[in-house]
């Protein structure tokens, strides 16, 4: 009966105990580009979690693993050795990917789906030490995608996408590496360094803060973070555009203090609503017709509060009632819609779209919109140099 070098006798019981102590050999080796690790120290780890072996032993394992054309090749494991240092005769071995990959590379084509789908919402949103884990799980369900028998997933997927809200406009620039540092210290729990420049003030200023979380609304990345100042954190949570973020850097091991609240309460007190002031009964009333009629629809399946009743006028229209809060995202709805809604209560919030519709009639007075000095050109405009002139005819 053949025997391995640790003793162990063959047949079923020896395949397993070599399956997993290989399984454990592979969790054990560094990603690509990180220093690789020794056949003795690996040997020395695997006797520590309970694998009994010898330095020999190992080394047939890992020689074994890197062959070519192998089971270990197929399912996705792809290993590689580089010189010692600090024995000539030595190797260092590591994975040949800068992530550990999938330990079968083929998972089902609805899985493959599900990767690819959920990476094209997250890329920009996990930290760096998992952005090369979900790279490799892209890389792998990208391969499976063009396998035959498989092109309905990809087909699928390009049929899907998430738009934000409101009219097409084009997102602010922002350094993806200031996403990952923030997502790295809220993984880590730790502080950071900002500079930032906030659109209320002329220059930059430097912030010390307590990551609380991160929200991405509309088009925009918000940063929700407590700030300290003196020694203490003050003034509660407040938040950060990373597209304003000029430089970040993690406070390394300076964990953020005791006691801050969780992302869900702060998002519940209004902190991304625009200044909210609490909440009003709000009363609306619809212009009779089509348009307005179909605006209140809208409001059917998309309710306002929870508490929302909608009843139809004898004249026309119809009046909405709701419990909302008053923010500044609600006074750009209601002045976006002005023309075929009418606040009727609360009477503060009345004048205030009262006072915007004044300024909007006064605005578009002048019927002719001849633009002011300094005005950006008309887009429907042929540019300057292309308009006719005295010495320079029309094309």
């Amino acid at each position: 009966m053949d025997r391995d070098d640790d003793g162990t006798g063959g047949g079923k019981a020896h395949a397993e105990q070599t399956l997993r102590r290989r399984l454990a050999l592979v969790a054990l080796l560094p990603d690509g580009g990180r220093p690789g690790i020794s056949a003795s120290a690996l040997t020395r780890r695997l006797n520590a979690a309970g694998y009994q072996c010898v330095a020999r032993t190992v080394e047939r394992d890992l020689a074994e693993i890197a062959e070519e054309g192998n089971a270990w090749r197929d399912a996705g494991i792809d290993i590689v050795h580089g010189p010692n240092p600090a024995n000539v005769r030595g190797r260092l071995w590591s994975h040949r990917t800068a992530a550990r990959p999938l330990m079968l590379r083929l998972p089902s084509s609805e899985d493959a789906l599900l990767v690819n789908l959920l990476a094209q919402e997250l890329h920009t949103l996990v930290p760096a030490s998992a952005l090369r884990a979900l790279e490799a799980y892209e890389q792998s369900a990208a391969r499976l995608s063009h396998w035959p028998g498989t092109d309905a997933y990809l087909r699928y997927r390009r049929k899907i996408r998430i738009l934000p809200d409101g009219p097409t406009l084009a997102p602010p620039p922002i350094d993806e590496a200031h996403l990952r540092e923030i997502n790295e210290a809220l993984l880590r729990d730790e502080q950071v360094d900002l500079r930032y420049a906030a659109a209320s003030r002329a220059g930059e200023a430097m912030y010390r803060l307590h990551p609380i979380g991160m929200v991405k609304k509309g088009r925009f990345f918000w940063l929700v973070a407590a700030k300290e100042e003196n020694g203490r954190v003050v003034d509660g949570p407040r938040t950060f555009r990373m597209d304003r973020v000029r430089q970040v850097a993690r406070r390394v091991n300076e964990p953020v203090a005791r006691g801050l609240p969780a992302l869900q309460d702060v998002l519940a007190g209004g902190v991304l609503e625009f200044f909210p002031a609490g909440t009003v009964a709000l009363v609306l009333r619809s212009t009779p017709g089509k348009p307005g009629n179909q605006l209140i629809a809208n409001y059917i399946d998309t309710p306002l509060g929870a508490d929302q009743c909608i009843v139809e006028l004898p004249e026309g229209g119809h009046e909405l009632r709701a419990t909302v809060t008053y923010t500044r995202e609600l006074v750009w709805m209601l002045q976006a819609q002005a023309h075929l809604l009418q606040v009727v209560a609360p009477p503060d919030l009345r004048e205030e779209l009262r006072r915007f519709a004044v300024r909007a009639a006064a605005l578009y007075a002048d019927a002719t919109g001849t633009p002011a000095a300094g005005a950006c050109p008309d887009p429907g405009m042929p540019p300057r140099a292309a308009q006719a002139s005295p010495d320079r005819p029309a094309p």
